[in-house]
């Protein structure tokens, strides 16, 4: 598709074929069929003279009203504030409009929303196209049965900015197809997304691309081998992710953890970083298990996965507790040290600052910051009881300030084990855990 541009120059389209019953994918082309007309208004729009409210009365009249009715269209999909409005006189004779030359630009800009509209009516209409592309504003989505077992939705909000959004879900009888394991395979993967969506994607018209080939393929996986899709798209996504797990909870060395966003590695060596990774991992492995145990509806067993993962979950609290009793003791002296520091540090703070503020109100007038500061410049320029003073309290500030740092740190990595250990916690009192 070198020469394709989609949703630009074609609209990209899943299609069946009738002889096979496989999906294959497909480019139609986006043919404004009144070129003639819109060409003969670019040349009225050249003449002297000749206003927006010229070029509007031109278009009624030429038949081509119908650009400047609203499109439920995006200009940029990953923008934000994207619409594509109707026009009226009153907008030609207030707005940049009237200039007869933007005028046609704006003609030959809605081109593309109006060919887009004709299509998607007419993919609507031909029963052997499944699934296709779109540039719709806002949020939307399009439901598409890729056969009697198989359904797939594009969920998009193009034009909104931070809140834009390209999903695929894909559902096998019913039951969401998901990818377990981006759980495993990288650092950042998230719950929420993991648990609504089989794929994200950028926001970009090109991404069509994948979106749809992907749906093609797994669709025709299930036509080439029904008895195997189960285990290969649901079965072996939970395999990969407890294998995942099981990798992660018995590595007691390194761990190379790779960023979703840009595929690059990160090493994990610390006893905290990986304690923490660990923590992360297994105990939020329990968030999938309601939907793993949907997949038994398939006749297909799923215990043996599932206690695995509650065995994991259950062997990683004593190692979770051992590290939030070992930085809780630490935490314990780390304070009562940094305490004696803050009492060793206020009366030479207190010092320090009478004769700033006395300096300052003295020769300067006020005790604004940039006085206070100037101030504190003149007192260690003439007394060196004060430049040493004010010396030593700089030196144990800046100690205070990393211990300190340290303490919330490790108050950081104890809260978040010990929610992990809540959560793992919680779900074995939970009814289901018992009844697994």
């Amino acid at each position: 598709m070198s020469n394709f541009r989609i949703n630009e120059t074609h609209i990209m389209v899943i299609r069946k074929d009738s002889a096979t019953g496989k999906l294959v994918t497909d480019y139609l082309p986006l043919e404004f069929k009144e070129q003639a007309k819109l060409n003969e208004l670019k040349k009225l729009s050249n003449m002297a003279g000749i206003t927006g409210e010229d070029m509007f009365k031109a278009t009624q009249q030429k038949g081509l009203g119908y650009l400047l009715d609203y499109y439920d269209f995006c200009d940029c999909v990953s923008g934000s504030y994207q619409c594509c409005p109707a026009i009226n006189i009153k907008d030609v004779k207030e707005g940049f409009y009237s200039n007869s030359q933007a005028f046609y630009r704006l003609l030959e800009s809605r081109t593309i929303p109006y060919c887009l509209s004709k299509k998607y009516k007419e993919c609507r209409e031909d029963p052997s196209i499944v699934a296709y592309s779109s540039r719709h504003i806002g949020w939307n989505s399009m439901n598409f049965s890729l056969n009697d077992d198989l359904s797939i939705a594009y969920n998009t909000n193009f034009g909104y900015g931070y809140a834009n959004y390209f999903t695929a879900n894909l559902k096998y009888k019913d039951i969401d197809i998901l990818p377990y394991s981006m759980w495993v395979n990288y650092y950042n993967a998230n719950i929420f997304q993991i648990l609504r969506y089989t794929r994200t994607y950028c926001i970009s018209n090109s991404e069509w691309q994948p979106a749809l080939e992907f749906g093609r393929d797994v669709c025709n996986s299930l036509v080439q081998n029904p008895r195997g899709f189960a285990n290969e798209w649901l079965v072996g996504e939970v395999r990969k992710m407890v294998d995942g797990l099981r990798r992660i909870f018995n590595n007691h060395g390194s761990v190379i953890a790779v960023n979703e966003s840009n595929g690059s590695g990160r090493v994990l060596d610390t006893k905290e970083e990986i304690i923490l990774y660990k923590g992360e991992k297994i105990s939020g492995a329990l968030s999938f298990l309601g939907k793993i145990k949907e997949i038994e509806k398939l006749n297909v067993s799923m215990e043996s996965y599932i206690t695995s993962i509650l065995d994991m979950n259950r062997q990683m609290v004593p190692q979770l507790q051992e590290v939030i009793d070992e930085y809780k003791e630490k935490l314990a002296e780390l304070t009562q040290i940094d305490e004696q520091l803050m009492e060793e540090i206020a009366p030479i703070k207190s010092f320090v600052d009478n004769h700033i503020n006395e300096c300052a109100t003295n020769f300067i007038g006020d005790t604004s910051y940039s006085s206070r500061r100037e101030a504190e410049k003149i007192m260690s320029e003439v007394s060196i009881v004060f430049m040493e003073a004010n010396e030593h309290l700089e030196e144990l500030e800046e100690k205070e300030s990393k211990l300190s740092n340290m303490i919330y740190n490790m108050r950081r990595v104890v809260n978040t084990l010990s929610g992990y250990v809540e959560t793992i916690e919680s779900f074995m009192e939970s009814e289901y855990a018992k009844a697994a």
